[in-house]
């Protein structure tokens, strides 16, 4: 008898993977294990879907709101055997900071789930509502809007404004109480593109108190973490809107003295002089996951010191130009001397 062939032995297939992509494909929503695909070049194959992934990041990131409960998870967006309310949240944060960190979780992949969640909400929980013939329009026609998010509201600072696109609407004559009828409209509809949000709101009612229906959505109790990929090399443009997008509810660091992450971070970019990544970073709001309050990138003591010892010795060191003039107000007196003398030797702060 010769030899069994290595080769045939090497690609023989489990019985797992022998199994119809459909049947694999049913697998893998059932376990939601983000592994699997890794297991294997034939799982692989098998479970790399668009649709797949498009499901998922609904199943994960969509919101937990009040008024997703009725009428919002309907077959056809999230078909069975996916269950959003089944999914307690330690399983939905660790899928969370599981499905961000795969190379399939992409910001073109992410956007288009918002634009067809945004449109979702909108079909499901507009569809009472009495808009003009303008607005109608308006809503009908939100794909342009997604594709140049340039003036849209990004919370910058942490704050989220009222909306980008803001409509009046009014409720069916059936369903109008005899207060309402003296107003102009019962309801604000209000859109933000960038966040993948919608917010049906009553006229007096403060904007940020209400049901907000939003993609991609933290866990409350316990966020997901920002994946290591949108912080880390090539830092390009893309990279810094996808970070812009987790920045608010998704963490950093896990905790917000320590600060471990963002301070090597911060040393790596000073140590390799890259000052627009640097710039960029200390100009954004980021939370920890044990503060619900986003807050600016953090900076230590020892930073101040790198700057000094990286900075060539000669004037004009864009970091410590940088940190002078976007963090006066918080950097130790001492640091100041230090930094000012490396900018503009013989100065000193005042």
């Amino acid at each position: 008898m010769g030899h069994p062939d290595p080769l045939a032995v090497h690609h023989r297939t489990s019985r797992l993977e022998s199994l119809p992509v459909e049947i694999l494909q049913l697998i893998f929503l059932h376990s939601l294990e983000i592994n699997l695909p890794r297991a294997s070049p034939r799982l692989a194959r098998a479970l790399s879907n668009p649709l797949l992934y498009t499901w998922l990041i609904r199943l994960v990131f969509s919101s937990t709101n009040p008024g997703s409960r009725e009428g919002f998870f309907t077959p056809d967006f999230l078909p069975p055997p996916l269950d959003f309310w089944a999914l307690e949240w330690e399983e939905r944060q660790r899928l969370q900071s599981s499905i961000l960190a795969c190379r399939w979780c992409t910001l073109p992949l992410m956007r288009r789930c918002q634009r067809e969640y945004v449109d979702h909400a909108i079909r499901r929980k507009c569809a009472d509502l009495v808009f003009s013939e303008e607005d109608r329009v308006l809503l009908d026609s939100l794909d342009g809007r997604f594709d140049d998010l340039g003036e849209c509201d990004k919370a910058v600072d942490g704050r989220r404004g009222k909306g980008d696109l803001v409509l009046p609407a009014q409720l069916p004559d059936t369903e109008r109480d005899r207060s309402s009828v003296s107003r102009s409209f019962d309801r604000k509809v209000a859109i933000w593109f960038h966040f993948g949000a919608v917010q049906i709101r009553e006229p007096n009612e403060v904007y940020y108190e209400n049901d907000l229906f939003r993609l991609p959505c933290s866990v409350v109790i316990g966020p997901g973490r920002i994946p290591d990929k949108v912080l880390q090399e090539p830092w390009s443009d893309a990279q810094f809107e996808f970070l812009q997008l987790l920045s608010g509810d998704f963490y950093l660091d896990e905790d917000e003295h320590s600060a471990e992450r963002s301070v090597e971070i911060t040393t790596r970019l000073i140590r390799k002089r890259r000052i627009e990544p640097f710039r960029r970073l200390l100009r954004m709001s980021f939370r920890a996951a044990n503060c619900r309050v986003p807050a600016c990138w953090p900076l230590k003591p020892d930073h101040y010191h790198l700057i000094r010892r990286y900075g060539g010795g000669g004037p004009g060191d864009p970091f410590a130009h940088f940190i002078l003039s976007e963090r006066w107000d918080v950097i130790p007196a001492s640091a100041k001397e230090d930094l000012l003398r490396l900018i503009e030797p013989g100065q000193t702060a005042t």
